[in-house]
């Protein structure tokens, strides 16, 4: 997936988006978001799935 648009976490477990960038999903929550890791670092997260 790449990100159309940047996201600042704003708990611990959220993971920052950066416009353009790639991230795998490992899981689709009921809640809408997703948890996933980014392609270009080892960080990993939720973060909202209509972002991507």
């Amino acid at each position: 997936y790449v990100a159309m648009y940047s996201y600042k976490p704003r708990k611990p477990d959220e993971l920052e988006l950066s416009k353009g960038q790639y991230y795998t999903v490992a899981e689709r929550c009921q809640d809408g978001w997703f948890r996933g890791t980014c392609l270009q670092t080892p960080a990993t997260g939720v973060f909202p799935g209509n972002y991507v």
